[in-house]
């Protein structure tokens, strides 16, 4: 697996960060996935560290310069909250379709 360049790393995270909707993001038991048309990464527990792994046109590009503990964090927190907001739309969703069969007449 080649290396990714820690400055093409953090470019990326702030691009994926910046614009979270856009990559379908995931968690699961051990880090987080996304991806867009071009590009799919994730951001993983190797032991004590956190790898970041990016593949693009079927290679595999990997950092694990230590810097993304803190990352993983943020874009868990990022997509819990899209996850909320989702939850909120459905809610209002259903409240207006409540309120829409109660005023209509038997």
């Amino acid at each position: 697996m080649p290396d990714l360049k820690i400055q093409e790393a953090k470019l990326l995270f702030n691009k994926i960060h910046s614009n979270p909707k856009s990559y379908d993001l995931q968690i699961y038991e051990d880090g987080i996935t996304g991806r867009d048309d071009k590009i799919s990464f994730r951001l993983y527990r190797t032991g004590e560290r956190v790898a970041f792994e990016v593949t693009i046109d079927e290679l595999t590009f990997t950092n694990t310069t230590g810097e993304w503990n803190n990352a993983m964090i943020m874009l868990g927190n990022t997509i819990k909250k899209i996850e909320k907001e989702q939850e909120n739309l459905k809610i209002e969703q259903a409240i207006n379709k409540l309120k829409k069969y109660l005023s209509e007449e038997n």
